[in-house]
């Protein structure tokens, strides 16, 4: 690999400002497509909306008939927060070893690494037989917009594999919870701060929700993915100490294991608006889907995977990532190994100082460069089996 390459890669990423929202992914994936252009590799632009492209970047192998090998990243980050940097969020200044920045771990670090990857086999004597393909969508950060939208499109073609180069601490995930994200609001009447009964006080309606939500019984067990967890994250209502509220908001954020889980949830919100419209006066409230996405899992025991597991020791068992990935939008139409694996430290995700280990990126292109090589062979004696069975 040429480790400079990739952190002049990374670095360049970084200066470029892409938190969601709004995104503005745009100016990215030109620099993408320009830079890896440049070192002879495939790519194009696919626009979602304005100022907005997926970015497909295809490897060639000898037979475009054999199932594809997919790369997956995203190209967004979340916002640099409200918390002091001690470094400029998008200097991609490099310290004892660790390159800093907003998207450095989640998750710039790790498109860079499989872009790399991707170079080395182009610039190596190995014999590469089905196509490489990587795939850079917009919008997971908040709704997932680029991966829904490629799976529409038909980007992803012929796909026997899709690895997901999130932060994982080098070790290798077979899965992930999933997450339902949902807005509560309800509503009063507005009055004088001295006269609060002639209103209707929008937050004492939302506690009445608040002291409803410990009771919810979803009590789902997954042996993967463990249990579920939840948290309210953000919340919102009144204007002023002496106006009585008419409007609340709360954000709560579900992170289910059980592909039932996410519609149980709904349900049980559903049924307590409901109880306390039937039994507060005046209470007034509605809900709003922000993000819907199943927990992700393999469910089919596969060589390949096994094989990925004997590569990397780390992985005594099967792992899963709390977070989610585009992964849940593709399982949706690809039943095949969805594996997560990159470097970085979860726990620095979203956080001020994110940083990633130059070394780290190295061993993570280090393990991609052998699963190209497992997942050719596995690929390979899949076919010939396919072809005897015929």
């Amino acid at each position: 690999m040429n480790t400079k390459r990739m952190v002049e890669l990374l670095q360049r990423m970084v200066k470029v400002n892409t938190v969601n929202p709004p995104g503005d992914e745009q100016k990215l994936a030109e620099f993408i497509c320009d830079f890896i252009s440049d070192q002879g590799l495939e790519c194009q632009l696919h626009q979602v909306v304005e100022n907005r492209s997926n970015i497909i970047v295809t490897l060639r192998g000898k037979d475009p008939t054999l199932k594809k090998l997919y790369f997956s990243g995203h190209l967004d980050t979340v916002p640099i927060g409200e918390q002091p940097w001690t470094v400029n969020p998008f200097g991609a200044e490099i310290k004892n070893g660790r390159i800093y920045g907003r998207g450095t771990t989640d998750m710039k670090g790790g498109v860079a690494a499989l872009l790399e990857t991707m170079l080395t086999l182009k610039e190596s004597q190995f014999s590469l037989e089905q196509d490489v393909v990587f795939i850079g969508t917009i919008g997971e950060e908040v709704d997932c917009l680029g991966a829904r939208t490629a799976v529409e499109k038909g980007l992803i073609e012929n796909p026997g594999a899709i690895l997901i180069a999130e932060p994982s601490s080098l070790d290798l995930y077979e899965g992930h919870k999933g997450a339902l994200w949902l807005e509560i609001r309800t509503y009063g009447k507005t009055a004088h701060g001295s006269m609060p009964e002639e209103g209707i006080n929008a937050i004492d309606s939302m506690m009445y929700i608040l002291n409803e939500l410990p009771k919810l019984k979803l009590d789902d067990v997954d042996d993967l993915l463990g249990m579920m967890s939840s948290s309210i994250n953000v919340i919102n209502g009144g204007v002023a100490t002496n106006v009585v509220p008419d409007y609340c908001t709360i954000n709560l954020d579900f992170r289910t294991v059980t592909a039932s889980q996410n519609l149980k949830i709904l349900n049980e919100i559903k049924a307590i608006i409901g109880r306390l419209s039937d039994t507060k006066v005046g209470f007034e409230s509605e809900y709003a889907v922000l993000q819907n996405l199943e927990p992700l899992t393999n469910k089919n025991e596969s060589a390949f995977i096994e094989k990925l597991r004997q590569t990397n020791q780390k992985s005594k068992q099967n792992r899963s990532a709390k977070y989610y990935t585009d992964g849940s939008v593709f399982r949706k139409h690809f039943d095949g190994p969805i594996l997560i694996f990159g470097a970085g430290d979860p726990a620095l995700a979203h956080q001020p100082d994110e940083s990633i280990l130059i070394n780290d990126l190295e061993k993570s292109v280090e393990f991609y460069l052998q699963l190209v090589d497992i997942y050719q062979e596995n690929n390979i004696t899949m076919e010939k089996e396919l072809h005897f069975n015929e």
